[in-house]
């Protein structure tokens, strides 16, 4: 009996998020993939165009962030000094997955986005593209329909091996390759983060300014990480959101990786 490509892939992101969960349980480390927060110059606007082009809905009754599943791409202020485009920093772009990947192109492009190159069919892998959004950020787009909204942050570093090897220490994750090719961890939340090899530029200087895991409770998250030798750069924050109270804290990854750690409401998304 032949089965759509949407039950096929849902029926893979609940493996996925069974086998994240089941990790979870037995490895208390392990986090939930939780945002990635961009510089832009009008946070509304840079938001509208990726609800507009990319996908997401709005979430935490702002109009300048979206959630995609469980994952939020927030948009802050560059305070006006001018960032970075996001390729050759240390989070050099971001990977989004679409049942039609040449229409998304198409809709990219004639919104303003500027393609990269070809549209490219690797064998084992899937179709895949590049292109860049009006504020400078790298956006990979692709077709693989086991997996689809968004899909992975793809990170820049010297040394990946060590690279994975810091994120796998300090966030827990599954070591697995995607497809069986690309060496990687995936987190609850069904993101993957890749690790190319390059030198980078730190992740504040470009207009990806940090990317963020889920902190259970901020205190024990926090006192883990420290635990860990995790250098905490930012010291723990309220927030007030029109739907609850976030709290949050900041520290510094390699290579120049800015992170954020966030303690939700257990009803937010």
């Amino acid at each position: 009996m032949s089965r759509s490509p949407r039950l096929v892939a849902l029926r893979f992101v609940s493996l996925v998020l069974l086998l994240c969960g089941s990790l979870a349980h037995a490895q208390d480390d392990t986090l939930l993939y939780d945002h990635v927060h961009m510089a832009v110059p009008d946070p509304q606007a840079a938001a509208q165009w990726y609800y507009e082009n990319i996908g997401g809905q709005w979430v935490d009754g702002r109009t300048d962030r979206l959630l995609f599943g469980t994952t939020r791409i927030m948009f802050l202020s560059d305070g006006g000094t001018k960032r970075k485009p996001s390729a050759g920093s240390v989070v050099d772009h971001l990977g989004f997955s679409y049942p039609d990947l040449q229409a998304q192109l198409n809709k990219i492009a004639a919104a303003g986005g500027t393609p990269e190159g070809e549209m490219r069919d690797v064998p084992g892998l899937f179709k895949l593209a590049f292109a860049v959004d009006p504020w400078g950020t790298r956006l990979e787009l692709i077709e693989d329909s086991q997996h689809l909204g968004f899909h992975h942050v793809h990170l820049r570093a010297p040394d990946p091996e060590a690279a994975l090897a810091w994120y796998k220490a300090t966030f827990g994750g599954v070591n697995l390759n995607l497809k069986g090719r690309l060496p990687g961890l995936l987190y609850p939340g069904n993101v993957w983060v890749l690790v190319t090899r390059g030198e980078a530029f730190p992740s504040t200087e470009g207009t990806i300014d940090h990317i963020g895991w889920r902190a259970p409770v901020r205190e024990t998250t926090m006192a883990m990480l420290q635990g860990k030798g995790a250098e905490v750069t930012r010291q723990p924050r309220e927030m007030q959101l029109p739907n609850g109270m976030i709290e949050f804290f900041y520290i510094a990854g390699p290579d120049g990786a800015n992170i954020e750690l966030v303690q939700r409401q257990p009803d937010m998304p």
